[in-house]
C-alpha cells in the first residue's frame, strides 16, 4: 500500500518503489522510479537524488552532488531499458565495489589521479576480504563507473574526467575443446544410454547452444518438418534484490542475452531421428521431459556426473560450444554463417574467442604451401639402409 502523499508504495514482487519528478517536458512532469528492499531505504534513496538533482535545463546546484546520489539516479534511469539480469549485475557492482570507495564523497572532490590507480588497486586487493580481482571483473567495474560519470556529465554534474581511467590489459586464454578421442567416446556413450542428460550433451555438440539456452528449450521450439530449432529463451540464476524473500539469488526465464541470440538453427538429419525417439508434448522441456525446467547449475551437475560415470575427462560444459565452433571452421563453414548459428552480434567475436584451430588443421594449411623448383637433393633425403652403415660410423642422414 502506498504511503499517503509520498508516492512510495510496495510492489507485487515485494520491493518498495519511490517515484519522483526527474524533469519537465512541455510543462509536464516526467517521473522516474527508485527501488529498494524496505520503505526506509527507498525513501532515503529518493531524498538523496532529489537533494542533489539539478533542475531541468540547468547546471547542477552549488551544493556538490555525491557519487551515491548520482549512482542511484543512473540506476533508476536505466532500470527499464536493460534486462533484469543486466540491471542486477550493475546494481551489485555499485553496491559492492563503487559505493564503498566513493559513496558519500562529493563528485567534485574525486581525484582523477586516484582513478588512474584504481584498476591496479582493484586487481590487487579489490575482491572479498582484500583479495585480488580478475581482469574481467575489474573491466566490468570500470565500465559501470565510466557509464555513471558519462551520465553525470550529460546531466550537468561536476564529474571528474575519465581520460586517465584505463582498462587492464587482456590476457585471453585459449578455451579448452573436447579432444576428438573424447568427443567420439562421448557420442558413443550418449547413443548407448539414450537418457535426457546425454541428449542435451549431443544437442550442444551439434548446435552450439549455451547451457542456459539448452535449459530453456521446449519441444515446441523444434520443428521436425523443417529440421530446425528456434532459440527464444534462456534460464539463468541472478541475484535477488528483494529483501523480503530472504534469498540471495533467484532463477528467471527470459529472452536470450542479445537480439542476435534469438535465432533459428538447422538440425542435422541424424539428430532429428534421435530426437524423434524422445519427443514429448510441445510444452515440455527437452532436458526434463516435463513442464518444469531445470536450471543451468543443476544440469551442469548432471553433466559432470555423466562424464565421471563414463570415465571421460571433465571438460567445462562451455567447451562443448567451443568444440562445435572449431569443428565448423574445420568443416569449411563461412564465418558469417557460423556467427549467426552461434548467436553472435559480429563475426570478430566468433573468430577471436570461440574458434581455435587444432594442430591438425594448422598442419593441413601448412601443407598447402608448395615450393618452387628446387634441386631434388635439397629437399629429398634418401632412406637409410642399415646394411650400408659400417660399424663405428654413423650414416650422414643420422648425424
Amino acid at each position: 500500500m502506498a504511503r499517503k502523499g509520498e508516492n512510495i508504495f510496495r510492489r507485487k514482487d515485494g520491493r518498495w518503489e519511490a517515484r519522483y519528478v526527474h524533469h519537465y517536458e512541455n510543462g509536464k512532469a516526467v517521473y522516474r522510479s527508485l527501488y529498494a528492499g524496505t520503505y526506509a531505504e527507498a525513501k532515503a534513496r529518493r531524498q538523496r537524488v532529489q537533494k542533489h538533482s539539478p533542475r531541468a535545463g540547468t547546471k547542477s546546484s552549488a551544493q556538490p552532488c555525491t557519487f551515491q546520489a548520482l549512482a542511484d539516479l543512473w540506476l533508476a534511469d536505466i532500470r527499464m531499458s536493460v534486462r533484469e539480469s543486466t540491471y542486477t549485475r550493475y546494481y551489485r557492482i555499485v553496491e559492492k565495489y563503487l559505493s564503498p570507495r566513493f559513496g558519500s564523497q562529493a563528485l567534485i572532490r574525486i581525484d582523477p589521479n586516484y582513478l588512474k590507480d584504481l584498476p591496479e588497486e582493484l586487481m590487487a586487493k579489490g575482491g572479498t576480504h582484500g583479495g585480488p580481482l580478475a581482469a574481467k571483473t575489474t573491466t566490468d567495474i570500470l565500465c559501470v563507473l565510466k557509464s555513471i560519470f558519462r551520465y553525470g556529465s550529460k546531466k550537468g554534474y561536476p564529474v571528474p574526467g575519465t581520460d586517465l581511467l584505463r582498462y587492464p590489459p587482456k590476457h585471453p586464454h585459449a578455451a579448452a575443446i573436447v579432444s576428438e578421442e573424447h568427443r567420439v567416446r562421448l557420442e558413443q556413450c550418449v547413443l548407448k544410454h539414450g537418457d535426457l542428460t546425454g541428449l542435451g550433451i549431443l544437442f550442444t555438440l551439434f548446435t552450439g547452444l549455451r547451457i542456459g539456452e539448452l535449459c530453456g528449450l521446449r519441444w515446441e521450439d523444434i520443428s521436425f518438418a523443417e529440421s530446425t530449432v528456434c532459440v527464444s529463451r534462456t534460464v539463468e540464476r541472478i541475484a535477488d534484490l528483494n529483501a523480503f524473500t530472504g534469498k540471495k539469488t533467484k532463477v528467471i526465464l527470459s529472452a536470450p542475452k542479445t537480439e542476435s541470440s534469438s535465432r533459428i538453427i538447422p538440425i542435422p538429419d541424424f539428430l532429428i531421428q534421435i530426437l524423434q525417439r524422445h519427443r514429448c508434448s510441445p510444452g515440455c522441456y527437452l532436458l526434463t521431459g516435463s513442464e518444469k525446467y531445470t536450471e543451468p547449475h543443476q544440469y551442469y551437475v548432471r553433466y559432470r556426473k555423466y562424464l565421471l560415470k563414463n570415465d571421460i575427462e571433465c571438460y567445462s560444459f562451455h567447451a562443448l560450444r567451443h568444440t562445435f565452433a572449431t569443428r565448423c571452421v574445420e568443416a569449411g563453414f563461412d564465418p558469417k554463417t557460423l556467427s549467426e548459428i552461434l548467436g553472435h552480434a559480429n563475426i570478430s567475436t566468433t573468430m577471436s574467442i570461440y574458434v581455435h584451430p587444432t594442430l591438425r588443421q594448422k598442419r593441413q594449411q601448412m601443407e598447402r604451401l608448395t615450393p618452387g623448383y628446387l634441386p631434388p637433393q635439397i629437399y629429398y633425403r634418401p632412406p637409410v639402409h642399415v646394411s650400408k652403415i659400417a660399424d663405428g660410423h654413423r650414416h650422414p642422414n643420422l648425424q
